[in-house]
């Protein structure tokens, strides 16, 4: 799970790239002797007051943006929103301090005196910002019965004791027609990864010769319409296979055969095709009979036959589907027995067909979990292959480039007498680099089979997916330096060595920038890059060096690929940088320190 302060570059990395384009500086007196952090600062706590609207009332960003009223002659309130289907005006009070710090007893007394004046329309107090709002806050004033939600937004978790006094009071002075709420890091947090929960689908299925089984486990299966199976992926959308290992990879090998089948022998389709499989929580019949019956299932999702789906879907955006095509599909009534149950019948459904290896990370919760925490940040992160996965991005990343890369960054690098020095019955449980980068050059899928030695190592319940991200954007840089040296070296010997040495010249680069890796930063700074690109050219040099009397006649695809090898020759470049050899690593100074927000 994130730790804090995870949580707070997650909160400031959606803050940033969602609101700040639509908050501009402000420019007033008070904001003359501000540098341009206090700008950032300020900016970050309208942003923070905005998407407390966003979180509490489910309004959109733009909308919230246009709520906000902090500036001069606030009255402490720093953003305002009617909710008309709830009878509730939201006050918003936000405070952006990474430190946590929360209202002080002041700044209570403040937006306490602001809500009084608002109830008795002393309007004259406050800036243009509440004139430009005025139809809506008296319309919430003359609404009978409106409640005033008046929530405190903040980076920590707790209202002091004489902040609360203030609050209270306040509660006791409305008679209970004001309700005070606190949102501090963690419920923030919590909105940010609810945004990319999948929404949970419930469909009607129209069956035709359908039977049904009991015991275990109620299933149905029967025939679908293939124009009803294509109504029901145009209305649903991708979520409709939100359990699927893989979603649909576009019109492309097996898929064109299916949508020939549908467009020239559509009364075929049934016999040639294996079907589909859903998984329901709940199974709801109509009063249909066995010729044809509506079942209406509640968060389902088709677990097996996404490509099938896709397939028929894209062949009805461009012909009329026959009323002969139609299709086997079986659906099982699972409860809420997703983990377990939902998760075998995936696995087992699918093993019946060409499936990867790769493909069934998708299985594995904290995949999911990474997916999530980096789409908050505006980070897309395919750990399931789709139409889209092999779309480059910068902002955009594939399940097997984040091992690959963790593989390479994430472990430590340690020489023989290290791991001499552990115990016969713990080596295993180190995963050392030279051991990951060996494995990941010899045979790459090593690293997503979940019940070999290496996956759960780089993806478990402590994997940070910023750390992810990181690691990927590290890699994908240092790779780009080798290539250009391997593409530029007029040298055979050069381009074997820098197109079989990155894996083990990034194991280095990652010991020696220990700290640029493991800083909580999605993004890399134009410092960083700098002293990145030193190291690699620098250590590149000092392995080609060494590495050539490994090489013999050998080949440098054969020594990388040997564990003996690889490890003799860190041991070498360890003991040469250990003594001097190297110019030690200065601290990188970080663009953008956070030394004011705290």
């Amino acid at each position: 799970m994130p730790t804090r302060e995870e949580k707070l570059e997650q909160i400031e990395a959606a803050l940033t790239n969602r609101f700040l384009g639509m908050i501009p500086e402000v420019y007033d007196e008070n904001s003359r002797s501000w540098n341009k952090e206090d700008h950032r600062i300020n900016r970050l706590s309208r942003a923070l007051a905005a998407y407390a609207l966003v979180g509490l009332c489910k309004i959109s960003d733009e909308s919230a943006v246009d709520a906000i009223t902090d500036g001069r002659d606030d009255g402490g309130i720093d953003a305002l929103h009617f909710h008309r289907e709830e009878g509730k005006l939201f006050v918003i009070q936000a405070k952006y301090k990474r430190g946590g710090a929360a209202p002080d007893q002041a700044e209570m007394i403040k937006t306490c005196s602001g809500i009084r004046a608002l109830r008795n329309r002393r309007f004259g107090e406050f800036n243009s910002r509440f004139a430009d709002r005025m139809e809506m806050i008296e319309e919430a004033l003359d609404t009978p019965g409106v409640r005033i939600e008046a929530v405190v937004v903040f980076l920590g978790e707790g209202l002091g004791p004489h902040a609360t006094q203030e609050a209270n009071s306040l509660h006791q002075e409305f008679g209970g027609r004001l309700t005070w709420h606190t949102c501090g890091c963690e419920i923030v947090h919590a909105w940010l990864i609810a945004e990319q929960v999948p929404e949970t689908i419930n469909a009607d299925f129209p069956l035709q010769n359908w039977s049904c089984v009991e015991l275990p486990f109620k299933a149905i299966y029967g025939s679908i319409s293939a124009r009803d199976l294509a109504k029901l992926v145009e209305e649903k959308g991708p979520d409709l296979f939100e359990r699927n290992i893989r979603k649909y990879l576009g019109s492309q090998g097996v898929n064109l055969a299916i949508q020939k089948t549908v467009r020239e022998q559509p009364s075929h389709l049934f016999y040639l095709n294996n079907g589909l499989t859903a998984i329901a929580k709940k199974i709801t019949p109509s009063l249909g009979g066995n010729d044809r019956c509506v079942f209406h299932l509640e968060s389902v999702s088709i677990v097996n036959g996404a490509q099938t789906a896709g397939a028929v879907f894209s062949t009805a955006l461009e012909n009329e589907i026959p009323e002969e095509a139609r299709l086997m599909v079986t659906i099982i009534e699972i409860g809420d027995d997703i983990d377990d149950l939902g998760r075998r019948i995936t696995k087992a459904r699918n093993h019946q067909n060409l499936v990867r290896t790769v493909d069934f990370a998708a299985l594995d919760p904290n995949q999911e979990r990474v997916r999530r925490e980096l789409a908050a940040v505006g980070v897309k992160y395919y750990y399931r292959p789709s139409q889209d996965s092999g779309l480059f991005c910068e902002d955009s990343f594939t399940f097997e480039q984040a091992a690959l890369s963790m593989a390479c960054l994430s472990r430590p690098l340690m020489a023989r007498q290290q791991i001499d020095g552990i115990p016969q019955d713990q080596r295993r449980g180190v995963g050392h680099a030279v051991e990951f980068v060996v494995a990941a050059k010899k045979e790459v899928s090593v690293l997503w089979d979940q019940y070999g030695r290496f996956y759960r190592k780089l993806f478990n319940n402590n994997t940070s997916p910023l750390f992810v991200c990181r690691c990927v954007r590290i890699y994908r840089f240092v790779d780009s330096i080798l290539a250009d040296s391997e593409s530029s070296s007029g040298n055979l010997r050069r381009k074997s060595f820098y197109s079989h040495c990155r894996l083990f010249v990034m194991a280095f680069v990652s010991s020696r920038a220990n700290e640029i890796v493991r800083r909580l930063d999605s993004k890399l700074t134009e410092a960083e890059k700098l002293t990145l690109s030193r190291l690699t050219n620098e250590l590149a040099e000092l392995i080609y060096s060494r590495a050539s009397t490994f090489e013999g006649t050998k080949g440098y695809p054969a020594v990388f690929k040997s564990l003996t090898d690889c490890q003799q020759l860190a041991d070498q470049l360890l003991s040469q940088v250990n003594t001097g050899s190297l110019q030690e690593n200065e601290r990188t100074p970080h663009e953008g320190d956070r030394g004011a927000s705290s």
